[in-house]
């Protein structure tokens, strides 16, 4: 194994989700001028120089990296390829605004994570790291890194195998790296940019999301998912519920710059108020209370779909999600369906069917907040004229 691969053990179809309102790379702003001044220093630095860097200048958070962790298969054989020699992809890097020797990791993570977990002697979730289902060095199957240290020279071996490592330097804005980011992982495994926003917003807020969304609820069961989901939508949909119920962040049509922005001033309000945690977990216990209202009013395999030509699509739709459970996670709103059953539904319906206008601003990328603001108006205005209750639209430009 000599690649970064995500490796699920639970749902992973392709056609499961609608990415129409996803991030992705449209909603990058840079220009070629943005390159001009980025430093490409490569390198070849030793598995020991590396392993001594991580957890100093080179953070590996485990608040979020064991969302994408090889299985003990994966990582057992990219060690077996350092101690035979073979060239592996370079290790990616990026310089921390600001400080010289500190970095973050662009591409190779787990790379790294594997390098320190064999070394410190135990993987993440605990477990004793042994080499297993080795292909050729079949005389170190099932040993350890203390093994590793009595067999010949093994150990020495490893420590002194060199890395190709390249380190970029004097980028000036975080598109840059997003931008690159994407043009690394734009293959067949698509990876969230949720990972890289951890990196370059480290915070109490974000922290504590992740730790939220490991526990398996209402999320992960509309994302049709039965574990915290590796390539974070549950992180994603969770962020941006709180963002477009947030009256502190204007959303202007780029939902990167949007959703940065609101974890970056929360961060900063989790470092200074203790009660924020306790707001916040609320705000999402009404939130998996609006989706579970959903799901039995909708069925869950209706919920969160486009309707259209009398029938709903069988992808989850994020659009659809952000209007429907924005009403739902009001808990006015919540007891009217209870009350009421079917008569969501059946406006749901109605409203597909008889605004297009509607459909449209559904089907629209989160390139245009006009399209954004209307699917909000037209449901908003649709459930104040069904049940008398008045929802506030989120602050769209």
């Amino acid at each position: 194994m000599v690649a970064d691969e995500i490796e699920l053990a639970w749902d992973d179809r392709d056609d499961f989700e609608d990415e129409s309102a996803a991030e992705n790379a449209d909603d990058i702003q840079v220009a070629a001028s943005d390159f001009e001044k980025l430093v490409i220093a490569p390198s070849d630095w030793t598995v020991s120089t590396i392993y001594d860097l991580i957890g100093r200048q080179l953070q590996l958070d485990p608040a979020y990296q064991r969302r994408n962790v090889w299985r003990q298969k994966a990582k057992s054989q990219f060690i077996e390829s350092l101690l035979l020699g073979i060239p592996i992809p370079q290790i990616l890097l990026a310089s921390k605004a600001g400080q010289k020797n500190a970095f973050l990791v662009l591409d190779g993570k787990q790379r790294l994570t594997t390098i320190k977990e064999f070394i410190d002697g135990r993987s993440y979730d605990g477990r004793l790291f042994r080499l297993k289902d080795l292909r050729i060095l079949k005389e170190l199957e099932g040993k350890n890194w203390t093994d590793l240290q009595t067999v010949d020279d093994w150990a020495d071996r490893l420590k002194n195998e060199p890395l190709r490592t390249t380190v970029l330097r004097g980028w000036d804005s975080e598109s840059v790296l997003y931008e690159i980011f994407y043009r690394l992982n734009s293959g067949s495994v698509k990876l969230s940019p949720m990972e890289l926003r951890m990196s370059l917003l480290p915070g109490d807020f974000l922290k504590f999301i992740i730790s939220w969304t490991e526990e398996i609820g209402p999320i992960h069961r509309i994302l049709s998912k039965r574990q915290p989901d590796a390539r974070m939508s549950d992180v994603e949909l969770a962020i941006r519920y709180l963002a477009f119920r947030d009256q502190q962040t204007q959303y202007a049509g780029d939902l990167k710059k949007f959703l940065d922005e609101f974890c970056n001033l929360k961060n900063s309000d989790f470092s200074v108020d203790p009660d924020q945690e306790r707001y916040y977990r609320n705000l999402l216990g009404n939130m998996n209370a609006g989706i579970e209202a959903g799901v039995a009013e909708f069925g869950i395999k209706r919920f969160c779909r486009k309707y259209v030509d009398g029938t709903y699509e069988s992808r989850f739709n994020r659009a659809v999600f952000d209007v429907l459970v924005g009403a739902l996670s009001h808990a006015d709103v919540r007891g009217w369906v209870e009350a009421n059953l079917g008569e969501m539904e059946k406006l749901y319906q109605e409203i597909c069917t008889q605004r297009p206008e509607f459909v449209k601003a559904v089907e629209s990328t989160t390139k245009s907040p006009d399209a954004t603001r209307k699917r909000f108006e037209i449901w908003y205005d649709a459930v104040r004229s069904l049940t008398g209750i008045h929802l506030n639209i989120p602050d769209i430009k």
